[in-house]
């Protein structure tokens, strides 16, 4: 094999795995949803909520780790925009056991609820998927 040809290959090589990368499909985002109700649900009290997220680890608050975090609920508010602090009060709901499932009692009426997931530290994640609004009636 002439020297050309040797230098050739590994080149090839590189240019092959550089193909291959840019051809991988994109690991799937992050996304956090209301499983129970529905939007436009008519409920009654107490209501059970139940979240869900893909691609995205719901645990503890305390350490910040990648694609990990806990959940919010924002009663009749803004979610909190990314990078921001959410809240403790009435309106911004901590759910910073890693819980999947909550319980509220909302006067009659209707309601904005806001899904919004944070970093262990509660500072608001970015993404399109990071939050999660839904409109629902209490009788």
């Amino acid at each position: 094999m002439n020297r050309t040809r040797m230098l050739l290959y590994p080149g090839l090589a590189l240019a092959a795995v550089a193909l291959l990368a840019a051809c991988a499909p994109a690991a799937p985002a992050a996304k956090v949803a209301f499983v129970e109700p529905r939007s436009g649900a008519v409920v009654s009290n107490p209501l059970v909520v139940k979240m869900t997220a893909q691609n995205f680890t719901v645990e503890p608050a305390g350490e910040v780790k990648a694609n990990a975090g806990h959940l919010h609920i924002i009663v009749d508010g803004e979610c909190t925009p990314a990078g921001q602090v959410i809240a403790k009060d009435d309106t911004h709901l901590h759910y910073g056991q890693g819980q999947l499932e909550a319980e509220l009692d909302l006067a009659p009426g209707q309601h904005t609820l806001c899904l919004q997931a944070a970093d262990g530290a509660h500072v608001a994640l970015p993404g399109a998927g990071m939050t999660h609004k839904i409109d629902i009636t209490v009788r």
